[in-house]
């Protein structure tokens, strides 16, 4: 006899099965949310104010994020540095990095010399593909 003409028969009848769709469900909705909300918690050690631009959609990489203050300021991923040691951690950074790109978030205020200084140094370094960092512009 099959389980639903038991069910239909006798409604007092157990169920046996879990459904594990809605678990399913719900792990990978709160995987993608992770995944999502990984890349911003990379906040340079200061305020940025980054340039209002029509932006493409970021693909999830392993970036590798340089920021520029206003002041000529410089640091990777999380961590301040001088620019003497700039070029040293730099090219270190991008040896390790599978994909190789760099993500420059240069404050709107940043001399375009430190920023184009900043850009030669990170080719220089070996980076395979380089994208700056910029706020949606709202239309």
């Amino acid at each position: 006899m099959l389980k639903s003409q038991m069910r239909s028969e006798n409604p007092r009848a157990m169920v046996t099965e879990i459904n594990v769709t809605p678990l399913v469900d719900v792990c990978l909705v709160l995987v993608i949310i992770f995944m999502v909300t990984t890349a911003m918690f990379l906040q340079p050690p200061f305020e940025i104010k980054l340039p209002k631009a029509h932006t493409a959609e970021q693909t999830k990489e392993e970036n590798l994020f340089v920021a520029i203050a206003p002041d000529g300021q410089l640091a990777v991923n999380e961590t301040k540095v001088s620019i003497p040691q700039f070029q040293a951690l730099i090219k270190e950074k991008i040896r390790q990095s599978r994909h190789k790109l760099v993500v420059i978030r240069a404050d709107e205020k940043a001399k375009s010399g430190v920023v184009i200084d900043t850009l030669n140094v990170v080719k220089q370094a070996g980076a395979r593909r380089i994208t700056f960092g910029t706020d949606s512009k709202a239309e």
